[in-house]
């Protein structure tokens, strides 16, 4: 026996009604030119019921030319900050009925085939996290009637929502903290994506504040796995003249520099202090709490909003949202003066 799906032109006929009104009532849509009573909904609903019917989501998605995705894009995997940021946004796009899609960017290649694949309506909107697309590629997005939020500093475009921070003063600020309390052996640990870093330049000029000499054996540029990261620090601390405080570029480089502190033997902060970036959870239960550089509040939900927002509303004026980074001082950095 073959079974089959009910048509929505079944459905229209059980309640009586036309197929654009069945559409009208499934798609929650409404016209200036047709008023859907209450009784006739619920006619088509009850016929829905009855019938079985499911909408073909490929169909409607087709007529439609909505895919009812969003696209987060991600430079890599394994970082809390951009865990907490996916589950955010994914949470908002379920309240508006948005499934999310992940895409991984490590190269300048990676990123020319994620923007292949959005011009080729991989999704309705994107939010790319520190990319290095230009104006140009983003806009062609736009044009294509994809909705853009960026979260990056530096890059801009015409149709495009921005989410900066003041992350680079906020790393300027705990460097000299660091020089304040009176450390001098600040080791700086930086990740550099297709040309520059925010925490590196914020520690230069920190020094340079300083009148202090930069130190090239203490720029050090992150290893990609935690364990190399334990590996590159447990050498720096066995060093003869070792850092007396390490800077780092993420709140999971700072806890390996930790564990590494710990198993060498070293008091943090007496002997070694250690300050991470990204404000995660896991900093506040460190021991000693984890000294960290991040926003006070890890709530993405403003991002995810002015993502939707964008999408109903394409046509409207670019908005830039200013998210506040701070120093937030805990355990992990003592008074040396």
């Amino acid at each position: 026996m073959v079974s089959t799906q009910p048509t929505l032109r079944e459905v229209a006929k059980q309640a009586g009604v036309s197929i654009a009104t069945v559409s009208y009532v499934l798609n929650g849509r409404t016209s200036s030119k047709k008023t859907i009573s209450e009784a006739t909904r619920q006619r088509v609903l009850q016929a829905v019921s009855e019938l079985g019917y499911t909408p073909n989501q490929s169909a409607r998605h087709l007529r439609r030319q909505q895919t009812e995705r969003l696209c987060i894009v991600l430079p890599r995997l394994g970082v809390p900050y951009y865990e907490i940021l996916c589950q955010h946004v994914a949470a908002v796009a379920e309240q508006h009925h948005y499934n999310v899609v992940i895409s991984l960017t490590g190269t300048r290649e990676k990123e020319q085939e994620v923007l292949q694949q959005l011009q080729r309506r991989l999704a309705d909107g994107v939010l790319a996290v520190h990319g290095d697309w230009t104006a140009e590629e983003l806009e062609r997005l736009v044009a294509s009637g994809i909705a853009v939020t960026l979260m990056h500093n530096e890059t801009q475009g015409r149709g495009i929502d921005i989410v900066q921070t003041t992350e680079e003063e906020a790393f300027y600020q705990a460097i000299c903290y660091l020089l304040q309390q009176g450390y001098r052996r600040i080791a700086c640990f930086y990740v550099e994506r297709f040309g520059r870093d925010g925490r590196l330049e914020a520690y230069k000029r920190a020094l340079n504040t300083f009148h202090l000499p930069l130190d090239e054996t203490l720029v050090i540029h992150t290893p990609e796995s935690r364990k190399a990261v334990y590996e590159r620090i447990t050498q720096l601390l066995r060093q003869e003249e070792r850092p007396d405080a390490i800077f780092t570029g993420s709140d999971n480089v700072a806890i390996t520099a930790l564990w590494a502190a710990q198993d060498a033997g070293l008091n943090v902060p007496d002997d070694l202090a250690v300050i991470g970036s990204g404000n995660i959870p896991e900093g506040e239960i460190t021991s000693p709490p984890l000294t960290t550089v991040g926003p006070a509040s890890l709530d993405f939900g403003d991002v995810a909003e002015m993502l939707i927002d964008r999408l109903r509303n394409p046509d409207q004026p670019q908005r830039i949202l200013l998210r506040e980074w701070e120093l937030i001082i805990r355990g992990t950095v003592s008074d040396k003066k």
